[in-house]
Formats: C-alpha cells, structure tokens, sequence
C-alpha cells in the first residue's frame, strides 16, 4: 500500500478510549445528540421514506437498524438510511476549509457498523473521534470541488475508519478496506449543482454506505487495488490532480490524540453552512427595518459563498425544490426577513410569494477583503436601502455554534427538543438524551433500543 493507508491505518489502530480528551468525549456526545435530532425531523420527510421502504425488503435476522426502526437490515443500507435521515434537513454539523465537509455524517456508519459488531459506548466515541479527525484534516490538505468532485469523497475516508475500528480490522485489513473505498467510489459535484435533487442529502449516506461496505469485505480478507491514494491513477491524481498538501498528516503519522471534532461547528439554522452568517445578519436588520420599507439589499460575502450558493445559478434564484432553496443565500437570506429565524417547516413554503418578491430586490457581490478571512472567518455583510434612502449595515463573521461561537449544552437540548418532539414521546426524548450524555455507559445497541418506534 502507500504511505497514506499506512498512515490512516496505523492511526486508527493506535487511539484507543484512552487516547481520547475529555473534551473530545464531549463533543462526540454533542454530535451525537445533534444528528439524532435532525434525523428525527426528517423521519417521515419524502426520500427517508423512500429509501426506508426499498431497505425494509431486505430485512435479515443479523444486521443493523434503520433509526426508529425494530427490523435489522444489511448494515451498508442501515448507513444509507440513518445517513439521508441525518443529512436531509442540512441541519447538521460543518467543517470548511480548502473542502467543505458535513463530517457528523459518518455518525451513520459508526452507529450501523457498531451495532453489527455489538460495541459499546466507548468504542463508538473512539470511532467517531477517529473518522473526524482523518474526514476534517483532509479538508485541510486540498480542494475537491473546484476540479468537479464532491466533498462527500473525503467523508467515506473518515466512515471507513470508523467502520474498520468498531468491525476490529487490524492494520492489513483497514488499508484494504481503505482501498475498497478509495478507488471504486468517487462522487460527482454535480450533485449540488443547479436545481437540486433528492440526491443532494443522499450522497454523503451512500459515501458512508460504500465505507461500511469495504469494511465489511475487508474484514473477511477481501483486498483492494493497491497504493489506492497516491498510485499513478490513484485518488490524489484523480480526483485531486495531484495537489494535495500531505504535511496536513503530521498529527496522525505521529498518533496525536483526536481533537479535530472541536473544530467543527453546530448548526442554528437549516441553511447550508455559508448562509448562518447571512441569516443571523438578516435577523440583526429585521430589527430595525420593517419589510415593506425596504428598497434595496445588498449581500456582500466571500468566494465560497458565492460560488456555492450564491447568484451564478439562475436556478438559486428561482428556487423550486427544498434542496435548492436551503442552498440560496438569496432565499435564505429573504425568508428570514419574511419569517425570522429560519425553520423546516418553512420549506414547505419555498415558492412564497413574498421571498420571492424580496429576492428580486436583491443583489450579491464577491468582496475580495471579506474572502482573505475566509476559511478562519465566515463573513456576510447585508445593507438595506429604505425606499427613503436610509442605509442600514449588519455584518456577521461567526454564527452561533461556531468555536468562536459556541452553542451551549443546554442550547443543544433545545435544539433536540424541538426536532425530535412530533417523532419521539417525551419519555423516549428524556431517555436518550440522558443516554447520549453517558453514552460511555451504554451499547451502539442501546441507543437505537431506545429510538425504535
């Protein structure tokens, strides 16, 4: 294999429980919390149905369950699932840097392949922390969206590790089941391009479900292509044309402890992570603007924005599915002067006639100065002209929940609360949020114990 494997292998066979802050302990448990709620909320949301209705065909006596399910099914197809399930709403967790990452999705490989291997508490902490630490620092090292491909290749390296740990592959094995990944299964950024599709909030769930699957075959002596990552038509020249910064490694070549899960960032809203800022500067002027006195509004942000979400696609504009709407700076930003903080329930409502109308008054620029804080900083500055030509200015460079930023525990709670309180009764909610804070206590097992409906 190459140096790579050996890296990612050798690392997550070395951290154990141990190996694992404290506070790192803690933020796995938030993560976990976090994307459990959003899974909820999307419970009987259109594609989850679907995909739960295809998988429940298949159910088998050993497997893994889908989240609010008592049925086992292949544990790559309960990834799937859970995966769309956490990542529908765009309402978890968020990385960005050289890539953009949503790296609590692979919480839905670690809890399939967990439960197919009964571990407990704390080796589903490690796992997670593991995958983080590998899916984020590759976000660090080069850019996959800017030569076609999907962020979502860098999240199946962190899913399957976390797989190949909770599954017990040794060294050998986890280089292999890194190979089964790497070289058959690359995503397409055309995912999020244009009008959006289902797909969108799928692709990270089958990332992760292609994960568990190579782990799965690695784990009984199935080998992959060698020197899958830095081979001749390997993923780095493939996918990456070679440029990727390896001295980004360092700490897992030298077996620190994970930390990188601390540098991720909760959701307040369900936009897509560029637009945080550009709602809660919104919110600001909401404030102090009534609707019908505004002339004018002016997004200035910074080149990942604007290139992502911002006004390149005539789509954006005019947004007709929830997958294109939740990833518009422009509709995010106009609901949430029509509305307020933003909600799922209001993309139930995406062709508003008021947002649309507001857009119209719209318009978005790239400010270089605001793009050289870009990725340490998330800036949005929006200026509202009045129809008397007042000026008003809010800018916004770290929405809540950011490091710099924090959302609190108690925050956190209220977030399950309300996402999970019309899918769970309230002595399942009290439960498993009192196992989730403790999940060191507790099986993989446990957990979808509790959520099954």
């Amino acid at each position: 294999m190459d140096r790579v494997t050996k890296v990612l292998a050798e690392y997550t066979n070395a951290i154990d429980f141990s190996k694992v802050p404290a506070e790192t302990r803690h933020e796995v448990k938030r993560r976990v919390i976090d994307s459990v709620a959003v899974a909820f909320a999307a419970y009987t949301a259109e594609p989850v149905a679907i995909a739960r209705r295809v998988a429940s065909r298949f159910s088998l006596s050993e497997g893994a369950r889908i989240m609010g399910t008592r049925y086992r099914v292949a544990p790559d197809w309960a990834t799937f699932v859970n995966g769309l399930m956490i990542r529908y709403h765009d309402y978890n967790d968020t990385y960005l840097s050289k890539e953009p990452l949503h790296p609590s999705d692979l919480i839905a490989a670690a809890l399939s392949a967990g439960e197919y291997a009964d571990a407990r508490g704390t080796d589903l902490i490690t796992a997670i922390a593991i995958g983080y630490e590998a899916s984020v620092t590759f976000c660090d090292g080069g850019t996959l969206r800017r030569r076609g491909w999907d962020h979502v290749n860098f999240l199946g390296i962190g899913s399957t590790l976390a797989a190949a740990k909770l599954m017990g592959l040794d060294v050998v094995k986890t280089q292999h089941a890194l190979a089964l990944y790497a070289v058959p299964h690359a995503a397409m950024r055309q995912t999020r391009v244009g009008e959006l599709s289902m797909w969108k909030g799928a692709a990270a769930a089958n990332a992760s479900r292609n994960a568990v699957f190579a782990a799965l075959l690695a784990r009984d002596g199935f080998t992959g292509p060698y020197k899958p990552f830095e081979g001749e038509m390997g993923f780095i020249r493939q996918l990456l044309q070679g440029d990727l910064d390896l001295s980004v490694l360092r700490s897992l070549e030298e077996h620190r402890p994970p930390r990188r899960v601390l540098d991720t960032y909760i959701k307040p809203y369900p936009v897509e992570y560029h637009a945080q800022t550009a709602v809660e500067a919104a919110l600001k002027l909401r404030e102090k603007v009534r609707l019908e006195e505004i002339e004018k509004i002016r997004i200035d942000t910074y080149e990942a924005a604007y290139t992502i979400i911002g006004p390149k696609d005539p789509e954006k504009w005019n947004p007709h599915t929830k997958e294109t709407a939740d990833h518009s700076i422009m509709w995010v930003t106009a609901a949430a002067f029509v509305w307020g903080p933003i909600k799922i329930q209001h993309y139930k409502d995406v062709r508003n006639p008021a947002v649309l109308s507001l857009m119209k008054k719209m318009e978005v620029n790239l400010d270089p100065e605001l793009d050289k804080l870009y990725p340490q900083a998330f800036p949005t500055v929006i200026t509202i002209t009045t129809r008397s030509g007042a000026k008003y200015t809010e800018r916004v460079d770290y929405a809540r929940g950011h490091p710099r930023n924090p959302m609190t525990d108690r925050e956190l709670e209220d977030k399950f609360e309300e996402l999970t309180r019309d899918a769970l009764p309230e002595e399942t909610r009290k439960k498993t949020l009192q196992m989730l804070w403790n999940l060191e206590n507790y099986d993989a097992s446990d957990v979808l114990d509790t959520l099954a409906l």
